[in-house]
């Protein structure tokens, strides 16, 4: 998975300086303002660039003053395309630390979802939706949620990071099946790559919870899903690629794969991925006139991937 290289706040003081122990940084409050950093390898189904997104901020603790309170899911947004980003809110809407002696710990998600003020987004911070369509990059954008959480600051010491323990992680899970062949298997390339694939046996409704970033299925499950139509597809020489943004689920039984190349279908009942949260899962699936197998499944951290391979038979 991406991981997040940091996430930073530095202060900007907005009133004049006093006497007090706080005279350096003066008597008004301090606006929080973000800094996000996103390391390699890749990281989203997006890539490992910001792409003029939105974060959502709250603060999740905050034990003598009312930022909790205030601060349930702060919009910052960047127009920065790259790996490192300045992100900041509209003018006087930040996040302003409130109390000099408070250390306030902070929490963050994306991709910006809308709410009233001082509230959580969909229903008590909690969002549903649906990976049923996810034909392009945008779609499957909407919903490959990042979280992360436990970074700490002060009034005095306005700089927040998530890095390392509190670094963002991917709460979703990706599922990528290539189907590939080659002259001695029986097909050309041309019938592989314009051939048509479904998929059986997910669970394409979800939710996902910006409080405590977990996201997880909640719906039923989805026969004859097209990857063809509804997966981002990538079509090289000899194969083709389908990359498939989930919901965190434990299948009841193996999913079934089902090709329809040059008029002749072919069925796989074996692809049986665990799709943990922060996973990534490739299947390798080779197209032959004697069918379709597969022989198993890889998983590793997002972004950090190896390939399993098998046949298809028919």
């Amino acid at each position: 998975m991406k991981k997040y290289f940091f996430f930073a706040a530095t202060a900007l003081a907005l009133a004049a300086c006093s006497n007090n122990e706080d005279e350096n940084l003066g008597n008004g409050p301090v606006e929080a303002r973000i800094t996000a950093g996103v390391s390699t390898p890749e990281t989203r189904a997006n890539g490992n660039v910001w792409e003029k997104d939105a974060i959502g901020v709250m603060v999740t603790d905050a034990p003598t003053s009312d930022m909790d309170i205030l601060y349930k899911n702060v919009k910052y947004t960047t127009e920065n395309e790259s790996t490192e980003a300045n992100f900041t809110a509209p003018e006087g809407q930040g996040i302003f630390f409130q109390d000099a002696s408070e250390t306030v710990t902070f929490a963050a998600y994306a991709p910006y979802q809308e709410s009233a003020a001082n509230a959580l987004p969909g229903t008590y911070g909690v969002i549903e939706g649906s990976t049923a369509d996810q034909g392009d990059r945008t779609k499957q954008k909407a919903f490959d949620y990042i979280y992360a959480s436990g970074a700490t600051a002060t009034r005095s010491n306005p700089t927040v990071e998530f890095k390392e323990t509190t670094a963002f992680t991917h709460k979703m899970t990706r599922l990528i099946i290539v189907v590939k062949t080659s002259a001695q298997d029986g097909f050309t390339a041309q019938q592989v790559t314009s051939g048509t694939y479904k998929l059986s046996g997910l669970n394409h409704s979800g939710k996902f919870n910006v409080t405590t970033g977990k996201a997880e299925a909640t719906g039923t499950i989805t026969n004859d899903w097209s990857l063809t139509d509804n997966s981002l597809k990538n079509a090289g020489d000899e194969q083709v690629t389908f990359t498939s943004i989930l919901y965190p689920q434990t299948l009841t039984s193996p999913l079934t794969f089902k090709a329809e190349i040059d008029g002749q279908t072919y069925t796989n009942n074996t692809i049986n991925p665990v799709l943990a949260a922060g996973k990534s899962y490739t299947v390798t699936i080779t197209a032959k006139k004697t069918g379709l197998t597969v022989s198993g499944c890889t998983v590793s951290g997002w972004g950090d991937e190896n390939n399993s391979e098998g046949d298809a038979m028919m």
